[in-house]
């Protein structure tokens, strides 16, 4: 697996980016930059995202993190043991990142081409369709129903997976100025 950025990790996994950064400055995923997460980190920040407790302090999270590690690079059993009466089912996490990346790697190598089309602008093929924009509709607010039914030639899998995409890729560069009306 390649390693994901911040943008990624937070869009392909709805986590808190926040959350994500929180766990850069604290030093429990070590200190590159810019921050790039591995299989065993995304692994990490899907776990605290989905445990149904707080882990409050730094030390307790950097243990949960190496338990993590040891467990990915050593799979012989599919669980680990967090304490004498909970385990983490590392195995099922595991499957949810591996699931979701190659979904969306899959998913963006065979629908997003990004030519001379609107001035290199990712767009779906054989199309002018920015795929910015469908992800943008759907982070306005806009259900997938809506979406589908303004471009039909568009599937579910399509519109949501835009989304992310909109959020792991925003567009680069300084926002374009707004004429004022009447100009």
């Amino acid at each position: 697996m390649q390693a994901l950025t911040t943008n990624e990790v937070v869009a392909l996994f709805k986590l808190d980016e926040r959350r994500v950064r929180k766990e850069v400055e604290h030093g429990v995923l070590g200190a590159s930059s810019p921050p790039r997460y591995d299989l065993s980190a995304v692994v990490y920040l899907l776990t605290l995202a989905r445990i149904g407790f707080e882990i409050t302090t730094v030390e307790d999270r950097k243990k949960l993190y190496a338990l993590i590690i040891r467990g990915i690079t050593k799979l012989k059993t599919p669980t680990i043991a967090l304490s004498a009466i909970t385990e983490l089912n590392l195995g099922q996490v595991l499957n949810d990142v591996t699931d979701q990346i190659d979904r969306f790697v899959a998913w963006k190598r065979k629908l997003v081409t990004s030519d001379h089309i609107l001035g290199g602008e990712p767009v779906f093929p054989k199309t002018r369709l920015a795929v910015r924009h469908i992800g943008g509709m759907r982070l306005r607010g806009a259900s997938i129903e809506e979406v589908r039914e303004d471009y039909p030639y568009l599937n579910e899998q399509d519109v949501e997976l835009a989304s992310m995409y909109a959020r792991a890729y925003p567009p680069m560069g300084r926002p374009r100025e707004r004429q004022a009306p009447g100009r």
